[in-house]
């Protein structure tokens, strides 16, 4: 087995605040969130299903920032996801015929911002911009310079967790 950074202390936290988000996204959506494995770097971290049925492909990010700080600058309400991985998840999706949704978990407000990415063809919906910068590699540090999407949190639906 390869060294992920899910196997370090800063990996397992994310871990705990993703299950947070899942449970969150159950109850508030009577879906079932489906992970993938976690001890493998899976290109995609959950498939969303509802009777049975698959609907959606899920990006799932937990930033140790505020809901203020996202807004302000120099995030502008942009969430960075590597382009590798939207990339993906629409490909992912539009294969499977459903949309590619963001949840993206802002822990030191314990907001959920919730962003339809792509439809079932593949087509954005939302606005994003790519470009090549340095960002930290990993949840456990580094830098890495490499094609990031900023994705346009306007519209996304906001959710307060109380946990």
């Amino acid at each position: 087995m390869s060294s992920l950074d899910v196997n370090t202390v800063a990996g397992q936290k994310t871990l705990i605040e993703e299950q947070q988000v899942k449970n969150f996204v159950e109850k508030q959506y009577d879906i079932s969130y489906i992970e993938t494995p976690k001890n493998e770097a899976s290109r995609i971290d959950a498939m969303i299903v509802k009777n049975g049925v698959i609907i959606s492909v899920a990006e799932t990010k937990c930033r140790q920032m505020t809901i203020e700080q996202l807004k302000s600058d120099p995030y502008n309400f942009e969430w960075l996801v590597t382009w590798d991985k939207v990339e993906t998840g629409i490909r992912m999706a539009a294969d499977l015929c459903v949309s590619f949704v963001g949840f993206l978990f802002l822990v030191p407000s314990r907001v959920l911002l919730v962003q339809k990415i792509s439809d079932k063809d593949g087509l954005i919906n939302c606005r994003l911009r790519l470009e090549a910068t340095k960002t930290q590699a990993t949840v456990n540090g580094g830098k890495v310079i490499r094609t990031n999407s900023y994705i346009n949190m306007l519209g996304s639906k906001e959710w307060k967790i109380d946990v």
